[in-house]
């Protein structure tokens, strides 16, 4: 710019000198054309320099800029090379899974022995499905970190191979600083890039083995749906000899029961890492009702004012015990799919917790055929776990199913139903006896299949009827005792209340535990699988309405969060206004009262968004819904949603509370409820308003509750003429300071405040905090008063009329 800005002076200057030549002699028409010639060739030859020397100005630039950006990128580089992802690490998991899927395919793909088992195909194909997850993760990560990789090469060969950089300058200086620039650049490059190609390369190789497994896991997930369709179509299928009949391979029981061990520890391990979320939530639970039940104790113990407890509320002598096996019970539906021996851990803890329950409860018959029944199921389970079948082991179920027999038979011919505290037991006691004699006539024919499944699912079924029943007890026990507690709350409330759900558990949850009854009990059998995967598709398959896409599952979630939400608010509003234990301070200090609408308003609305997200609706698509509700609003439902604001600023604002006195429209009362579309007011003599919260927001609201929660009262009394006044004044201050119930400060005052030519008339004041006691306080005045005047005969006045009667003849005369 500056050499540009220098030959436009030469040429300004030899413009005016050839300008004065001309003026001072006169040239000929040959030499002013020579003249224009050469300036015309002067001006072309300093335009193109000056182009060059702005095209080589824009180079510099370039390239300043250029070398920073690749000093950027190989920053960026080098930060992801060393944090980035470890591939040493997912070499190790990839060899760990194919170490595990040799493991896992263990007893199904090798050492096959004479025939497949159902509960190895079931615990193989859960195995597979965890490791394929695995592998699908660190094939997605590998995937990712090789697109990083190839990122970063492109950007910096990219900027490596721009033109401006290979645009040398004419001046030596510059020339030798750029090229000592680029030396240091390609020493800081070589090595990165080096680094970056080593990386893609490793990566490329273990994707290629990521992908091989990943197809390996899937073919093998593929065979055992085959063996599995396969048996449950031939269920009844005779897969050994008699059981006294040698015959079949078997590998040793103890290597057996090795690598069956191994599986059911991997599958446990599996399933627990993946579930750690819902595992924690099964804590908090158990916190949660662990915390109600003795909040539950404490209230009873002061209801009832006693240490003592009756023997039936077992709930409340062992409350940890009892919200145990609550939660264990109701808790492993919140799993999908677990396996066996997950869900033997959740039994096993229940069983343990109500055995604790039931010492000392129940009879010692009962007692006995308990635990005789849980040491079977117990054993069943264990033989269970074992993967292979073996002679031992077939042995071992017929002995097993013998004993069952034998005990269901013995129970239902000597036990006393009359001791028994749950009565549809005995129905389980029948049924489980039923399904051994089944099972042990088919592992004598040889169906050891079908034989371990009715061995597993008869125990099975009773036990976890057995808790089942029992836990129905336990939350019956605890509803019936807080239906007694707290059935003193006013059922005009918008709360929840525990007179509303009674004191019985609700039918639901009765038909919640006979669906999850029959899962438990089903998952025995091969055919389990096809019966249930037609529902599983109807509830989990993609339904499309144009361009959104839904599955029917969703749908429930979404309304069960909803109603969640409302519930949990409805849970909280309740226990918030308990008069047990928050009753209305004493102190003067606003009580929560008006924060329980602000509470339950953000629970709702979380819970909405939640339920959005939990099915997936994009923001906008609400946004569309919410301005078709705006539609609504200005059109028909201005006065819900004044309504509806006005009870959001009443939270904010907390003009009023519960229990307030408050006055409105001339109507006076006790606030009972403040909802989100309207409030009522509990008036003295019995009646409830239901006010709109618009209105109580417009009108007059005169709340005698608020501040202090002082009062002052007045009380008028007329005194005939000629009275003793300073005897009367001292006397009713007198009265008036006597009463505990009158404030001392501000004092009382008397004053007289009229005259006139029946009575003079006197206004006492005095202040009180008692508000639900003023008519009381005004009436043992009055009476005092009253005393007052009959002691000192103080009179009175009285309404008095003159007549006076005029002679008309008299006056004429």
């Amino acid at each position: 710019m500056r050499l540009q800005l220098f030959c436009i002076l030469n040429l300004f200057i030899l413009l005016i000198c050839f300008g004065s030549a001309a003026y001072g002699q006169k040239d000929t028409v040959n030499g002013s054309r020579g003249f224009v010639a050469k300036m015309q060739a002067f001006a072309k030859a300093s335009a193109i320099r000056s182009a060059d020397d702005l095209q080589v100005d824009k180079a510099e630039q370039v390239q300043e800029a250029t070398l920073i950006e690749i000093k950027k990128h190989l920053q960026k580089a080098k930060l992801y090379l060393r944090t980035g992802l470890d591939t040493t690490a997912a070499k190790n998991e990839l060899l760990l899974i194919a170490k595990h899927t040799k493991l896992a395919g263990d007893g199904v793909f090798s050492n096959k022995g004479t025939s497949q088992t159902y509960r190895n195909l079931v615990t193989t194909e859960k195995i597979l499905k965890a490791l394929l997850g695995r592998c699908n993760l660190q094939k997605n990560k590998l995937d990712n970190h090789k697109k990083q990789l190839s990122n970063f090469k492109y950007q910096i060969d990219s900027l490596a191979s721009t033109k401006e950089l290979f645009k040398f300058s004419t001046d030596s200086v510059k020339l030798s600083k750029y090229l000592q620039a680029l030396v240091v650049l390609a020493k800081e490059v070589a090595p990165v890039d080096s680094v970056i190609d080593r990386s893609i390369v490793q990566t490329q190789s273990l994707q290629n083995q990521a992908n091989l497994q990943t197809y390996s896991l899937e073919n093998s997930l593929d065979e055992i749906e085959s063996f599995q369709r396969q048996m449950s179509n031939h269920l009844f299928k005779k897969e050994f000899t008699f059981v006294w009949e040698p015959g079949g391979f078997f590998r040793p029981f103890q290597q057996i029961v090795a690598y069956s061990l191994q599986k059911g520890k991997l599958n446990l391990r599996f399933f627990g890492s993946s579930n750690v979320g819902i595992l924690l939530g099964v804590m908090l639970l158990l916190v949660i009702c662990y915390t109600f039940i003795l909040s539950l104790k404490s209230t009873y113990f002061k209801e009832v004012n006693s240490k003592e407890l009756k023997e039936e509320n077992l709930m409340l002598r062992y409350p940890l015990v009892s919200a145990i096996f609550i939660i264990s019970n109701l808790s492993q539906f919140l799993f999908n799919a677990p396996p066996f021996i997950f869900s033997l851990f959740f039994w096993l803890i229940s069983a343990v917790a109500l055995t604790f329950l039931m010492k000392g409860f129940i009879s010692r018959f009962w007692m006995c055929s308990w635990l005789g029944l849980l040491l079977l199921f117990v054993l069943a389970a264990f033989d269970n776990l074992i993967l292979q079948p073996s002679t031992v082991e077939r042995w071992s179920m017929l002995l097993l199913s013998l004993a069952g027999i034998i005990l269901g038979l013995l129970i239902l011919k000597t036990g006393n139903r009359e001791e028994l505290r749950e009565k549809l037991i005995i129905y389980g006691i029948a049924l489980m006896t039923i399904l051994e004699v089944f099972s042990l006539v088919f592992n004598v024919l040889g169906s050891y299949n079908l034989a371990k499944a009715l061995l597993v699912a008869g125990y099975v079924n009773v036990i976890i009827a057995i808790m089942f029943l029992w836990t129905v007890r336990i939350i019956n026990q605890g509803l019936q005792l807080a239906f007694n507690l707290y059935t003193r709350q006013d059922k005009s409330l918008f709360f929840i209340n525990f007179d509303r759900v009674g004191q019985r558990a609700p039918v639901l949850l009765y038909v919640l535990l006979v669906i999850g009854w029959l899962i438990l009990f089903g998952r025995n059998f091969p055919a389990y699988t096809v019966v249930v995967e037609p529902v599983r598709s109807f509830f989990f398959d993609q339904r499309a309405i144009g361009s959104y896409t839904f599955s029917i599952s969703n749908l429930i979630l979404f309304f069960f969060v909803v109603s969640a939400a409302v519930v949990i608010s409805k849970v909280v509003s309740f226990f918030a206004v308990d008069k047990r234990s928050f009753s209305k301070p004493q102190d003067g200090k606003r009580g929560i009262g008006s924060w329980i609408l602000l509470i339950r308003i953000t629970i709702i609305l979380l819970g909405l968004f939640l339920a959005f997200a939990s099915v997936g609706i994009p923001i906008d698509k609400i946004a569309i819904i919410l301005g078709a509700l705006g539609v609504g609003i200005g059109f028909g439902l201005q006065s819900l949603v004044n309504n509806l604001v006005s009870g959001l600023v009443i939270a904010f604002e907390k003009p009023l509370n519960l229990e307030d006195e408050v006055e409105v429209a001339g109507k006076s009362g006790i606030v009972k409820s403040i909802g989100f579309r309207s409030s009522i007011i509990s008036t003295s003599d019995g009646a409830e308003i239901v006010l709109p919260n618009g209105d109580l927001l417009n009108s007059h609201l005169v709340n005698w509750s608020s501040a202090t929660s002082r009062r002052r009262s007045s009380i008028v009394v007329n005194i005939a003429h000629g009275e003793n006044l300073q005897l009367i004044k001292d006397g009713i201050i007198k009265i008036l300071l006597a009463d505990d119930r009158i404030l001392k400060h501000p004092e009382p005052t008397v004053f007289f405040q009229d005259i006139s030519a029946e009575a003079l008339e006197l206004r006492l004041f005095y202040w009180s905090k008692q508000a639900k006691l003023l008519l009381e306080i005004k009436s043992d005045l009055i009476m005092a008063i009253n005393q007052l005047f009959l002691e000192n005969e103080i009179r009175v006045p009285y309404p008095k009329q003159e007549i006076f009667i005029h002679n008309t003849i008299k006056e004429k005369k």
